[in-house]
């Protein structure tokens, strides 16, 4: 899709300071605490520089990092190198996974889903991956319960999409739901702007 090449040279271009602008104490605590959760064969959304690696449980079975980057895997090989884990870096396009159905116990995104042009068909792709008792764990930034915030989302929402190719007022949760999965929201930090979640097939 034409939407998602631009986002990709966009992140090949932030690629070099994507790390400075992520690797924020309370990104990493949040992270820390999610992917604990994180179990089985993973698949990664949007895995970016690998910032996510040092968060997962070393049993895990597997873990396969996809991301429309290239830059941006080529910044995550050295680290997955260290896994304690078998590791397979992907480079590809989030709405339509190229593995087959019931591959995967969990998937793992980290301020990966606020990009995808079309987070219906993404969902659908994630439950036709996910084994039964699967479950999908993301860090995200949303659209904040706040009237006057999620105003100020509405606002800039056109800008970030044009400079950084994510969307600041995306529903995350309520589009699972509408998806026909089960939300929790584990974590709500900064006024609701930033959330964990745990989703599973309904």
């Amino acid at each position: 899709m034409a939407s998602a090449q631009r986002v990709q040279r966009l992140y090949d271009r932030a690629a070099s300071r994507y790390d400075q602008a992520t690797r924020a104490r309370l990104l990493d605590e949040l992270r820390s605490r999610l992917l604990s959760r994180a179990a089985g064969d993973v698949l990664e959304l949007g895995v970016g520089t690998g910032a996510t690696f040092p968060h997962y449980p070393p049993g895990l079975r597997s873990l396969t990092a996809l991301d429309l980057s290239d830059a941006m895997l080529q910044r995550a090989h050295l680290g997955a190198l260290t896994l304690p884990f078998p590791a397979q870096l992907m480079q590809g396009d989030f709405q339509t996974l190229s593995f087959k159905e019931a591959r995967f116990d969990t998937v793992a995104s980290s301020l990966g889903l606020c990009g995808v042009p079309d987070p219906t068909r993404l969902f659908a792709e994630v439950r036709r991956v996910l084994r039964p008792g699967g479950q999908l764990l993301a860090l995200e930034h949303v659209r904040p319960p706040n009237r006057w915030l999620g105003a100020a989302t509405d606002l800039i929402d056109p800008v970030f999409d044009h400079l950084v190719g994510c969307h600041p007022n995306r529903p995350t949760a309520e589009l699972l739901r509408a998806s026909g999965f089960g939300v929790q929201v584990i974590e709500r930090r900064l006024a609701g702007i930033l959330v964990t979640l745990r989703a599973v097939p309904g």
